[in-house]
């Protein structure tokens, strides 16, 4: 009986020594949602229960600094970093993930839209099985979604803004970069990679999708982390009381500051693989969903839109190709 040989792409070769080096790490940065199927099931919004997490660790870093004697707003800076930007790190591959964001990932009282694998828009092949490699050529786990201030966003959006946004704020203030070229890099260049950006492990290479909504969130928790570490400015959460000597919280966070539609990959699209976007494609009109939700040139609005934003959506729809026009949705 004859035999068919096996031709293997070394790229996939490297991917899959690489993923059985990092071995269960690799869900923190092989997850991908499916904005699509899970915008037309109910979901309750999840804004009240998200902000009461990070209030409940700002209000806890603060009681942390007012114990502390001569504790200076460096001091507080530090505290609500531990606190609110703590990070949970995979025991064998030191891989981190937020904290917070894992809470999120695993409380049964955060509605949530959870699809099986094959249920979704990337499910044509098992790519969430990763020792089939060789024969799907990525490797993808499914996030669930949410409804955060009536968005429809992956719930490993949280991850970016907390995580990747404090990131970002350590790069800029820490080591005097400034956020375009922060942002730069985490997009990365064009061409396959084995960086930790979206054309590499974050994305492209790994999983087929380059998700700009990721860097939307990120780019979010930067701003967020801006306003939260600026102590007793104007922008700050939190000011120093000179007469009692001890730091208050100004305003309550809130995520309604920080999401918008840039988070949402139903609007913000992602760029695909080209055979996992001819997959992608068949799914959405099985569905009766091979438009685009929304028209995304509304986007372009945001400030620094060039940095997180879908550069079609200046232009035309990346999926349809059709130019675009503005329609009835809010902006931010």
């Amino acid at each position: 009986m004859a035999t068919r040989s096996v031709k293997i792409d070394p790229k996939y070769l490297a991917t899959t020594v690489l993923v059985m080096t990092l071995g269960l790490a690799t869900r923190s940065f092989a997850s991908e949602t499916d904005n699509f199927t899970c915008r037309s099931r109910p979901l309750q919004d999840t804004l009240v229960q998200l902000d009461a997490l990070i209030n409940d660790e700002i209000s806890a870093a603060i009681e942390q600094a007012n114990g502390e004697r001569q504790c200076d707003a460096a001091c507080l800076a530090r505290e609500l970093q531990k606190r609110v930007g703590a990070n949970v790190r995979n025991r064998w591959t030191l891989i981190g993930s937020a904290r917070l964001a894992r809470r999120v990932e695993r409380d049964p009282e955060i509605d949530r839209c959870h699809l099986e694998f094959k249920e979704s828009i990337y499910g044509a092949r098992p790519y969430n099985r990763p020792w089939l490699v060789f024969y799907t050529g990525r490797i993808m786990f499914l996030a669930d979604t949410i409804r955060l201030d009536g968005r429809v966003v992956g719930i490993d959006k949280i991850n970016h803004f907390i995580r990747e946004g404090l990131a970002h704020w350590r790069d800029v203030h820490e080591k005097g970069d400034d956020i375009e070229r922060v942002l730069a890099r985490e997009l990365g260049g064009k061409g396959w990679q084995l960086r930790m950006n979206e054309h590499g492990l974050k994305g492209m290479t790994l999983t087929g999708v380059l998700s700009y909504a990721d860097l939307a969130a990120s780019y979010s928790g930067f701003n967020f982390w801006n306003a939260l570490l600026a102590i007793d400015s104007p922008e700050s959460f939190v000011t120093y009381d000179g007469p009692t000597g001890r730091f208050t919280q100004l305003r309550a966070f809130t995520f309604a500051a920080y999401v918008n539609d840039a988070w949402d990959e139903g609007i913000n699209h992602s760029v695909f693989h080209p055979d996992l976007a001819q997959q992608v494609a068949t799914a959405l009109r099985n569905r009766a969903m091979d438009q685009p939700i929304a028209d995304c040139d509304r986007l372009s609005v945001l400030p620094q839109a060039s940095l997180y934003v879908n550069p079609m959506c200046h232009e035309k729809h990346p999926m349809t190709g059709r130019t675009s026009h503005g329609d009835a949705h809010r902006q931010d």
